[in-house]
């Protein structure tokens, strides 16, 4: 809907537009990740301690942070997906009443997986870059997996190093019984990918105009899209 006019955002530049559009998608992923916590409010009760009771994990949240790093450049890549991220925590915090639902120990090891998401997605696209809606959907759904999986490995291994209401035994075996736990919310993610992925490619490319350069000022380079 942003492609056909020419004057409205010059390289590097986002116009009104875009930013109201950016906005509102990330608006609707903190929804997301805000609604098992709001149900609640609204009578359909979920515990959160139960991986059963609820899709966890099944967010746009993660594919958010591979799309906009196949697509932004890297700075606002990252800026963009933390805000989301911390805006999100605020508002499970908010909503709660309750801070430790919303950071706990391995807090910075899920910040740290989005940034590397984030690179996933940039590298994707630096190995295939491509402007046919249908091969950056594919490129960004490996990346999302890759992602994904790397997700899955950092955290978990930070649950099992450091606690997050659960105490696993340090060792292999429960190295082990960790990751096994967390396989249904792995399972989600990957759901997620296959979903969201190629839905945020398409709105990304109607946002950000096919032919305009957004500077990717980290890299001392112009990451073209």
């Amino acid at each position: 809907m942003f492609r056909g006019n020419k004057q409205h955002s010059q390289p590097g530049k986002f116009s009104l537009k875009q930013f109201l559009a950016l906005g509102t998608i990330v608006s609707l992923i903190v929804l997301s990740k805000l609604m098992p916590y709001l149900l609640p409010k609204f009578g359909w009760e979920i515990p959160v301690d139960q991986s059963w009771s609820y899709l966890w994990n099944f967010s746009p949240m993660l594919p958010l942070a591979v799309v906009t790093g196949a697509t932004l450049s890297l700075r606002r890549a990252v800026l963009l997906t933390t805000v989301t991220y911390l805006a999100g925590d605020l508002g499970i915090w908010l909503v709660t009443g309750h801070r430790d639902w919303a950071f706990f120990p391995t807090s910075p090891s899920i910040y740290l997986s989005v940034w590397l998401i984030v690179f996933v997605g940039a590298a994707g696209a630096r190995w295939m870059d491509d402007r046919d809606l249908l091969l950056q959907s594919l490129r960004n759904l490996i990346s999302g997996f890759v992602g994904a999986t790397l997700f899955f490995l950092i955290t978990n291994f930070a649950v099992w190093a450091f606690g997050n209401g659960a105490t696993y035994p340090h060792n292999l075996g429960g190295l082990s019984e960790c990751y096994t736990m967390a396989v249904p919310f792995y399972r989600n993610s990957l759901y997620a990918m296959a979903i969201y992925v190629p839905l945020l490619t398409a709105l990304f490319q109607m946002i950000v105009p096919t032919g305009e350069k957004i500077p990717a000022v980290e890299l001392g380079e112009t990451h073209q899209i």
